[in-house]
């Protein structure tokens, strides 16, 4: 079992930031019902930290973007399923 700052440091080395922080992302800027469409757009920006459009191509940061996504689907799947 991990403890308490392991579980932080894998959040922050996955997510780059921590779950608590991505629920309260969604819980404020996703209106109900809408949190797919949420993690879409985060997804979205993923897409362009990739494309380099606007400067040199972060894999990092695209990758920590599609984890935040992931979570945010497997949570409301989680949801969905009650």
């Amino acid at each position: 079992m991990k403890t308490a700052q392991e579980k932080l440091q894998w959040e922050l080395q996955c997510y780059g930031c921590t779950a608590a922080a991505i629920d309260k992302m969604v819980k404020e800027q996703a209106f109900p019902g809408t949190e797919l469409m949420f993690a879409a757009g985060i997804l979205s920006d993923a897409q362009e930290t990739i494309s380099g459009e606007y400067g040199q191509p972060d894999t990092e940061t695209a990758r920590q973007f599609i984890n935040r996504a992931k979570y945010i689907i497997f949570k409301q799947m989680e949801k969905a399923r009650g």
